[in-house]
């Protein structure tokens, strides 16, 4: 089950081993580990919590758990939405010594949000969780940034 405002809660039984419950997001089209919870490993009923993150729009959430032979077992997916996120953009589009700022979109407004910057091949170049990126070490070049629910361009002078 999950809350508007993103709390994750489910239940378990016949758990056979200490095993981890990962929480997945999905984010920029495709699944995100955002948590882990740690499984009792025991027969009897369990109740277990995570509090997520959201990010504006509708969020889709799953739970996944590794078995000992590295199996995958995913939950059926649950989505909310949490009406008091609002949306984010970020400035400059053109960055040169300035740090990346997010902030709710049509406002100077911080915002902390999920992040990830790939360059023009693909690699990862910085992700994390804030409301601004410094992006003094990076080459001059055109990048790709995933934030929010949202994917987007800026340009490293």
């Amino acid at each position: 089950n999950i809350s508007n405002t993103g709390k994750l809660t489910w239940k378990t039984k016949n758990e056979n081993g200490k095993l981890p419950y990962i929480i997945e997001q999905f984010i920029w089209n495709k699944w995100i580990p955002v948590g882990e919870v740690n499984g009792e490993g025991s027969p009897e009923e369990h109740s277990y919590e995570f509090q997520l993150t959201p990010h504006s729009g509708e969020n889709k959430v799953r739970v996944k758990q590794l078995d000992y032979t590295n199996k995958p077992r995913y939950s059926q997916p649950k989505t909310f939405s949490d009406p008091s996120v609002k949306e984010v953009d970020f400035v400059p589009k053109k960055v040169k010594s300035t740090p990346i700022k997010f902030v709710e979109s049509g406002t100077e407004k911080a915002v902390k949000t999920r992040y990830e910057i790939y360059d023009s091949y693909g690699n990862i170049v910085k992700k994390g969780f804030g409301d601004q990126v410094d992006c003094s070490g990076m080459k001059p070049a055109a990048y790709y940034i995933n934030f929010d629910n949202k994917d987007s361009q800026f340009i490293k002078q």
